[in-house]
């Protein structure tokens, strides 16, 4: 980036930009009404659509969490983007090209900062799979992903590369285009204790791993079969700013589309899991990055999939993994399923053996994974004897008594009973004990927020004017500051008259996060009343007859606090308040006529 981008830029790119098709990358929407798209909300944990998005105004806004904004903020909060990098971004994909003007040396360091990790990481990435293609060195490395079913074709679809022994392999011939420092921010390379640097990544077939957008940010890397056995089967770049591998899943940049449609995700532990999976026709697998199974996988999933079955390749990782999900997976609108491939089989050799139709009908019969829980803290145990089976149903009882819908807890205990060979009241009693000796869950604070009728009115007519060209064309004339009552109310109508109606513009423009959070809800919350000419005069007149209601009341407290018979102003004061009330009870008949 050279300075500041033009103004006029960058409206063009928010003019060129479809927010629909943007938000999209990163969650599944549906149509919800003639201008309004719903899905969950990327910014916040829930189960139930909150996130609306605006075709016609450009506009986002969660009721839930109150985010919101335009195509710029949205891509700034879900990618954890500066201004310029999220409207850099949106340029390129709009075709809009940028001017700059202006120049801070410190500025434009912080902002190319990440650009320069994601061009670190994708020479790398191109270096390695060049050397995969051409380099003598790489023989037994092609050689192996042919044995594992991976032709060409898939090494280039995936970028899958080579890193040679040497120890200065990256270092050597990158250096005209990276600096050491930067590969080392990167976590490309290592320093030692002396100071001297190598690379990471050393006779390895490495695997590049994208982001949502598809920018490289990281490195995943597996040995040779010929190399030493002490070393770690799997290497993996380090976190840095642009790598966070608790929010990151390999592949998900290419399976989000395939995921979306079929509301269905197969998460794996491997890189060549997720390949096979995909080369064989099963394009919804992803894998983690060389971490544990997190509450940012669950957020990530949530966004585009209904299922995510885990598939592994031995009970005691698919153990693991149930063990980590449980304790967060009712936070999230997805359904966690394990499915444990039989006879220790992983999923890239069942693929490749059986094929992606009978990978799939294995994982139909996948456990939801408090049944798959259950039933192998119930397996450990000798149930022939009472002792066994009271074991066993204490050690299940945790899973059922953590669940919280209580629908689901019922029927679970009755499942654990019948799995243990003991009576459903005996379990039931137990989870009645553990239920009491948690005690009671802590009690939230929900009583709703009281409205008043002229502040529900307020909003009513604000949110018209913010959606209808129509409205705003035949009832702003006839408003005034003065109808409206709440300052943050006031502060909105102002914005909206200045703006013409045009509520991108104004969420564009504005410094006050919170005004075009505001701005945004106003285009996308519901009406109280159905959306026609009529409903909008009536709320005209209630805001009229508010107002005016207002004015009489102060002149009558003014009227009491003067003498009748020795202050001059009484008697203009009084006229005054004959004529308001006049124009009430016409105001009023007007309406009952209507």
């Amino acid at each position: 980036m050279a300075g500041r981008i033009r103004a006029e830029d960058i409206e063009s790119v928010r003019e060129r930009t479809d927010l629909v098709k943007i938000v999209s990358e990163y969650l599944t929407l549906k149509k919800a009404g003639h201008d309004s798209f719903v899905g969950l909300c990327p910014f916040h944990t829930e189960k139930t659509p909150s996130f609306s998005v605006s075709p016609s105004k450009g506009v986002y806004y969660c009721f839930g969490c109150g985010a919101g904004g335009d195509a710029v903020r949205f891509l700034e909060a879900v990618e954890n983007l500066t201004f310029p990098e999220a409207v850099e971004r949106l340029a390129k994909d709009a075709g809009v090209t940028l001017r700059y003007e202006g120049e801070s040396p410190a500025d434009k360091r912080e902002a190319s900062r990440r650009q320069t990790l994601y061009r670190a990481n994708e020479e790398a990435a191109k270096l390695y799979h060049e050397t995969l293609k051409n380099d003598g060195s790489s023989e037994e490395a092609r050689n192996y992903l042919t044995e594992r079913g991976m032709d060409k074709e898939t090494a280039e679809r995936f970028e899958i590369g080579f890193a040679p022994g040497a120890s200065d392999f990256l270092l050597r011939n990158l250096r005209t285009k990276l600096s050491p420092e930067i590969m080392l921010e990167a976590g490309l390379v290592v320093k030692d204790a002396d100071g001297t640097m190598r690379d990471r990544f050393r006779e390895r077939i490495v695997f590049p791993v994208r982001d949502l957008s598809g920018r490289a940010v990281g490195i995943g890397a597996r040995i040779l079969p010929s190399s030493d056995s002490k070393l770690a089967k799997y290497l993996n770049s380090p976190e840095t700013p642009v790598y966070r591998k608790g929010e990151m899943l390999y592949n998900l940049n290419g399976a989000k589309g395939a995921i979306t449609r079929s509301g269905e995700a197969f998460v794996v532990e491997g890189y060549t899991d997720v390949i096979a999976l995909a080369k064989g026709g099963i394009e919804e697998a992803v894998a983690t990055c060389g971490t544990a199974l997190s509450e940012g996988h669950f957020r990530l999933l949530s966004r585009f999939a209904q299922r995510a079955v885990l598939a592994f390749d031995s009970d005691e990782a698919g153990a693991r993994a149930a063990e980590r999900a449980f304790s967060f997976h009712e936070q999230f609108a997805v359904q966690p399923v394990v499915l444990i491939l039989p006879e220790g089989a992983d999923p890239a050799d069942f693929v490749n053996a059986r094929g992606a139709e009978a990978f799939r009908e294995l994982s139909r019969g996948a456990l939801p994974l408090a049944e798959y829980m259950i039933k192998r803290s119930v397996g450990r145990f000798d149930l022939s004897s009472v002792e066994g089976q009271t074991r066993a149903v204490d050690a299940a009882m945790p899973v059922v008594a953590g669940l919280q819908d209580p629908v689901r807890r019922q029927e679970y205990a009755h499942m654990l009973a019948e799995l243990a060979g003991v009576g459903d009241s005996s379990v039931l009693m137990k989870l009645d004990q553990k239920t009491a000796a948690a005690g009671p869950a802590p009690e939230i604070a929900t009583r709703p927020k009281r409205v008043s009728v002229e502040e529900r009115t307020e909003r009513e007519m604000l949110k018209f004017l913010a959606r209808d060209a129509d409205t705003y064309g035949v009832l702003m004339g006839k408003l005034s500051e003065e109808h409206f009552q709440s300052a943050q109310n006031r502060k909105l109508f102002v914005l909206l008259k200045d703006s013409g109606g045009n509520i991108r513009a104004e969420v564009a423009k504005g410094a006050d996060d919170r005004l075009a959070q505001s701005l945004s809800a106003l285009a996308l919350e519901p009406l109280d009343g159905d959306a026609t000419r009529e409903y909008a005069e009536g709320v005209w007149g209630k805001l009229q007859e508010l107002m005016l209601q207002r004015r009489s009341g102060a002149l009558r407290r003014r009227l009491q606090k003067m003498n009748p018979t020795s202050d001059p102003e009484y008697d203009g004061v009084f006229q005054e308040l004959i004529g308001l009330d006049g124009d009430l009870r016409r105001l009023r008949e007007q309406v009952v006529g209507d």
